[in-house]
Formats: C-alpha cells, structure tokens, sequence
C-alpha cells in the first residue's frame, strides 16, 4: 500500500469513527447505523464494513481510541493512594463528558443483548486493563499501601459505584464522591 494510500485509508478510518460518536451523541445509540455512519464520514458503507461487522463494532473501537487506552489503566507512580485518586477522578470526568457517556452507555447496553459485543469488551478493554491495574494493586498490597483483600474486590470495589451513579441512579458523579469511595475502601 502507498503512504498516499496508507493515509488516505487512516483518514477514512477516523472519518468513521468520529461519525459514529458524533451521530450517537446527536441521535442516541439506537439511531445509529451503519448507512449514517457511512453518510456522515462521507465514505461508502463497504468501506465501514471492510473494518467493522456491524455499528456496535465501531463504536467500541471509538471507545477503545478514546477512552480505555488513555484513561482507563491506573497510573503509576510512588504514590498509590495518589494514583488511583487520580484514576477515579479522571473515571468521574470521562463518565460525566457527555460524549464519551452516550459512547460508553450505548456500547454497554448493547453488550447486554450481543454477546459478541460483550465478549469483546471483556477480551479487548476489561481483561487487559484489569491485568494492569491487578498488578499495581497487589504490588501495592504487598508493600502495605494497600488493604489486604481480594485484588480484584479492591478494584471492584472503586469503580462499581461510580459505573452505578452513571448507568442507573443518575445521582452526581463528582471528585468529591470518587474520593468518599477511595477513603472507604482504603478504611478497610
């Protein structure tokens, strides 16, 4: 393939993926398909379907590009109670970003009807992040900077109140309430 061809392909791809985000964001989740995306990213729909085997498909790759790859691992630094009080507040801002919600909620609800959907947010964002930020906490367990139970609880136990406030009781998701849940847990 030329440079000519390897951009002009680069540029297709992002053409639909922002369209695919734009258009669940301006119309909802359910709205979206594969024709509008096609039509918005001004491309014909066999090129969408050259990459992708349905909408759910590329709205989970826009979610990989912007939102689990560079927000999702927990950071690393000396101070772990620092990093994930930073991790849950950047969680926090992405699930009150208006964009990435309508994203990150149509790809869950969908999952819940499409098991290959679900499979692949398991096999492409949750098993890969998680195995990242299980090894940060049990290193940080084993230095007694973090408490003793089960790893995966630990993390669990962070972020479900957070993925609660978002996906059904709509009460604000803010820093204020990211940092009550990290005191709890690290309470205990």
């Amino acid at each position: 393939m030329s440079e000519t061809s390897t951009a002009r392909t680069a540029r297709s791809r992002d053409a639909i993926l922002r369209a695919a985000i734009d258009l669940c964001v301006d119309q909802g989740y359910s709205a979206v398909t594969i024709e509008a995306i096609a039509a918005r990213a001004r491309v014909g729909k066999p090129t969408v379907y050259r990459w992708w085997r349905s909408k759910n498909a590329v709205l989970l790759d826009a979610l990989l590009e912007m939102w689990a790859a560079p927000i999702v691992p927990l950071p690393e630094s000396d101070d772990v109670a620092g990093d994930l009080r930073t991790w849950l507040h950047r969680l926090a801002d992405t699930f009150n970003d208006p964009r990435l919600r309508a994203v990150i909620t149509g790809v869950i609800g969908a999952a819940q009807h499409d098991p290959q959907l679900k499979n692949a947010i398991r096999e492409r964002i949750h098993t890969p992040l998680r195995s990242g930020n299980q090894s940060r906490i049990v290193a940080a367990q084993r230095a007694g900077l973090l408490p003793e139970i089960d790893p995966e609880l630990l993390e669990d136990s962070l972020v479900a109140p957070l993925w609660y406030r978002m996906l059904v009781s709509g009460a604000p998701l803010d820093h204020e309430y990211a940092d009550a849940i990290l005191a709890n847990v690290l309470r205990n």
